[in-house]
């Protein structure tokens, strides 16, 4: 699990479902 979101995230969510609050979400669409 990532403790900190880094330059060198690749958005691949492999962290998503382990954080423990829930804290991690998709944002909203960047392309319409």
């Amino acid at each position: 699990m990532a403790l900190m979101i880094t330059d060198e995230c690749i958005n691949c969510d492999v962290c998503e479902p382990e954080c423990p609050n829930d804290a991690i979400s998709m944002g909203e669409a960047i392309y319409e």
